[in-house]
């Protein structure tokens, strides 16, 4: 009876397992294979959109187109304030418990917050300059006023795109990846593409200013989209109940999320920005497309974490460490399967995919080599910041994370100078490396998930049943 009854246990506790795990692969192969195809989609158009600019302005304006949208990307974060990764974190929970008027006021306050930060943060930079501009007292000629309008038309965007990345977020919160994404990742690309070249038909002479103007344009085209589809998404719960907010526990929160946002950012982008203060923005240009390409090898883990990250934030919230754990294996293998191939795609054609953007980018084939490894290390790591966000590991993460943009940025300092673009790349693949590593051992001691995509640890949590 003893042994009949263990192997009943047993079989329940396989069958249970084996139903959470059907139901685990279901929901991401659903939610992950719309993120896929918009990614996949949204990443060609992306690349088709750099390929078309860098042959229709040269050089010299995309490589200022190129450095305007990083130093956007570099102002839009602050404004922010966090508020896009609370989002995702706070909502998903809030959807387990039926919480519609804290959804409805956290919304609400962050689009508040957001809309009123990203407005001063583009009157600032305009300002700043306009003031530039009117200093150099004609000096410098059109081509310097044109780099002054290229920056207007840049800063601009700043509030539609900060709005934007929090209505993605409340859709990603909803597990809605196909209208979180599509809005900035398919319709945007493709409007900026068609109004370029409609001018360039016309006969209109292009260059970075007239490039940036059509981003802007496009930006507030699928902001109004994406806003439409957010109201229409959600609107039938949240119409009927008056908001409740907690807003001084969502500023600590979000503020401690946007340092994070911050240092992703740095790690990310801040070789690019010192490329063009420390050796031009011409230069800056071509090593921000080897940064664009290299992205690609760890694009399918992103295009997964869209899924991935509501799941860890309700798994943990319902103390499901098992099916937190099995969301991280299958989302990581996935992951690091896909940047496998991308990346030996680089080593072999790598070459000749940066000879689309014109024959000058192919300088910058080893940075694509170096960079391309560091996002292979980091897509091999798994899901270990969206973990530790999910988690409440946060403010842990936080440290590593700013440990390794001080790294990132004395690199950059010191190796930039002397190396230039294969300099930013090292800077960038050494960072990447420490900071991955730091995370993997944060979030395997608490809450004690594996992340890695494979680790000779896990044969032996499978054998006990754990993970399996």
């Amino acid at each position: 009876m003893k042994l009949g009854g263990k192997e009943g246990s047993a079989s329940s506790a396989s069958a249970g397992a084996g139903s959470i795990r059907t139901l685990i692969t279901s929901r991401l192969s659903r939610g992950g294979g719309a993120s896929f195809l918009i990614n996949s989609v949204g990443m060609g158009l992306a690349m088709l959109l750099q390929i078309a600019l860098a042959r229709l302005l040269g050089v010299q304006d995309y490589g200022i187109y190129a450095f305007v949208t990083t130093v956007v990307t570099f102002m839009v974060f602050p404004a922010k304030l966090g508020f896009d990764t609370a989002t995702v974190k706070l909502v998903s929970a809030y959807r387990v418990k039926g919480d519609w008027p804290l959804i409805k006021g956290l919304l609400r306050r962050s689009n508040q917050i957001g809309f009123t930060l990203s407005v001063l943060a583009a009157l600032i930079g305009i300002a700043v300059v306009a003031l530039m501009d009117w200093g150099r007292g004609g000096q410098g000629g059109s081509e310097a006023h044109a780099k002054t309008i290229a920056y207007i038309a840049g800063f601009a965007a700043i509030p539609l795109l900060t709005l934007a990345t929090l209505r993605q977020s409340a859709l990603q919160a909803m597990k809605d990846a196909l209208f979180a994404q599509m809005p900035e990742k398919i319709i945007r690309p493709v409007l900026t593409i068609g109004f370029v070249a409609a001018l360039g038909a016309a006969g209109v002479k292009l260059g970075a200013a007239m490039a940036l103007l059509c981003f802007a344009v496009a930006t507030a085209v699928t902001y109004v989209i994406g806003a439409i589809v957010l109201k229409k998404r959600i609107g039938s719960q949240t119409a009927a109940v008056k908001p409740n907010y907690e807003t001084r526990g969502w500023l600590r929160l979000s503020s401690s999320l946007m340092i994070n946002a911050g240092m992703y950012l740095i790690l990310g982008q801040l070789n690019v920005l010192m490329m063009g203060f420390m050796r031009g923005e011409t230069e800056s240009g071509l090593f921000s497309a080897a940064v664009r390409l290299a992205v690609l090898v760890s694009f399918m883990l992103t295009a997964v974490n869209m899924t991935a990250s509501p799941l860890v934030s309700e798994k943990y919230a319902k103390g499901d460490m098992a099916g937190l754990q099995r969301v991280c294996i299958r989302t990581g293998r996935i992951g690091f399967a896909f940047a496998a191939v991308v990346f030996a795609y680089f080593v072999v054609l790598g070459h000749w995919t940066l000879g689309l953007f014109g024959p000058e980018f192919t300088k910058a084939y080893p940075s694509l080599l170096i960079l391309a490894f560091g996002q292979l290390f980091s897509a091999y790591c798994g899901q270990n910041g969206t973990v530790a966000t999910m988690t409440g590991r946060q403010n842990a993460l936080t440290k590593v994370l700013i440990a390794a943009a001080f790294v990132n940025a004395a690199l950059n300092a010191l190796l930039i100078p002397t190396m230039g673009m294969l300099g930013g790349a090292l800077a960038s693949t050494l960072s990447i490396i420490v900071w991955n590593s730091a995370a993997v051992l944060l979030v395997r001691r608490k809450p004690g998930v594996q992340t890695l995509a494979w680790a000779p640890s896990l044969s032996f949590a499978r054998k006990r049943g754990n993970y399996s």
